[in-house]
C-alpha cells in the first residue's frame, strides 16, 4: 500500500500504469501530488474508493486496465497515411513500452542504433527492456531491408529516446525519434576496423572524417538507400507535423552540442549530439548535411 509522499519501485510501477492508461506523469519514483491526482482520477473512472492510496485492489483494477487496453490495440491498430513512403507497421512495440500519450511535435531527432542492420532486433530488444527507450521509427541497414523503415509505436505517442538529464522527458514529449541501424564509431587495427563489439566491418562500409570529431575519425557509414529513406521519412514528417526546418546552412556546426535547444526547447530538426556531449550519433556525415539542406529548399522555398 503505497500513499502520498512514498518513494520507490512501486511508486515506479504505479506510475508507469497510470502512465499507460494516458495520465501525464514522469515516472521518477517519487509518490507527489501530481501522482495523487492521476489516481484519484483513475480510481473514480474505475468506481474504487477515491482515497488516493493505491492498495491491492487499486492494483489489480490498473493491471485489469492494462490487459484492457492492449486486447483494444491489439484488435484496431492503426497507423499513419505514410503515402508511397514504405513503412512496416506490423512490428509494433507492446504498448506498456512506450506512453500512449499525445503531445504536439515540433522536434525530429536522428540517432544510430550501435548494432547490426535488423530493425526488427532492435525493436524486439526495446520490448524485453522495461526502461522504455525507444524511437518512432527505425531503419534497418545493408542486406535485404536495406533502407527499409519499421513503425515501433505510433508518432503521435512518445518514450524516452534522448536521455537528457533534469528535463523529466519535455523533450521526448514533443518529438519524433529515427533510429538509423548502423554500427557508429569504429575503432582502426592495422588495415582493419571494428565496431563496439569488436566485430570487424568491411572497409567500404567505413566513413572517415577529415578531422576527428568527438575524438573519433570512423564511423560506419550509412548506405545510400538508408540516406534516401531518411530524407522520403524527414520529409514527410515534417509536412505531417508541421515541424519547422531551420533556415540554416547544415554543416558540422549543426551536429555540435547546443544547451539553448535543452534550456528553450527550440523546434527544428535535430540529432542526439545536438543534446548530449557522450553521444556520437550521428556523427557529421557530408551526405547528411547534403540531404537536410535539400529538405530545407523543399519545404522553406
Amino acid at each position: 500500500m503505497i500513499t502520498l509522499g512514498d518513494k520507490g519501485k512501486e511508486v515506479s510501477q504505479l506510475q508507469k500504469y497510470l502512465s499507460m492508461l494516458g495520465y501525464d506523469l514522469v515516472i521518477d519514483g517519487g509518490f507527489g501530488n501530481k501522482t495523487l491526482r492521476s489516481l484519484k482520477a483513475f480510481q473514480k473512472k474505475y468506481g474504487l474508493l477515491v482515497d488516493g492510496i493505491a492498495g491491492a485492489q487499486t492494483f489489480s483494477a490498473l493491471k485489469a486496465a492494462q490487459k484492457r487496453t492492449a486486447k483494444e490495440n491489439k484488435d484496431t491498430k492503426t497507423s499513419k497515411n505514410y503515402g508511397d513512403i514504405d513503412i512496416d507497421i506490423d512490428h509494433h512495440m507492446e504498448p506498456e513500452q512506450y506512453i500512449k500519450q499525445v503531445f504536439d511535435k515540433d522536434k525530429l531527432f536522428i540517432h544510430y542504433t550501435v548494432s547490426g542492420p535488423d530493425a526488427r532486433k532492435v525493436i524486439k530488444y526495446w520490448d524485453g527492456n522495461s526502461a522504455r527507450i525507444s524511437t518512432a521509427f527505425v531503419m534497418s541497414g545493408r542486406g535485404d531491408e536495406d533502407g527499409k523503415v519499421y513503425e515501433a509505436f505510433d508518432p503521435d505517442y512518445w518514450s524516452y529516446h534522448l536521455g537528457v538529464k533534469g528535463t523529466k522527458g519535455k523533450l521526448d514529449k514533443n518529438s519524433i525519434g529515427i533510429e538509423i541501424c548502423a554500427w557508429g564509431r569504429l575503432t582502426k587495427k592495422g588495415e582493419k576496423f571494428y565496431n563496439a563489439y569488436g566485430g570487424e566491418v568491411s572497409i567500404d562500409e567505413v566513413y572517415t572524417l577529415e578531422n576527428e570529431w568527438r575524438g573519433n575519425l570512423y564511423y560506419h557509414s550509412y548506405s545510400d538507400k538508408q540516406i534516401e529513406s531518411l530524407e522520403k521519412l524527414i520529409l514527410w514528417i515534417v509536412k505531417e507535423y508541421k515541424i519547422p526546418v531551420q533556415d540554416i546552412v547544415f554543416d558540422k556546426d549543426w551536429a555540435e552540442y547546443d544547451e539553448s535547444i535543452i534550456s528553450e526547447r527550440t523546434p527544428g530538426i535535430w540529432t542526439h549530439t545536438n543534446v548530449r556531449k557522450d553521444k556520437q550519433d550521428t556523427y557529421p556525415d557530408k551526405r547528411i548535411f547534403d540531404m537536410l539542406n535539400r529538405i530545407k529548399e523543399k519545404v522553406n522555398g
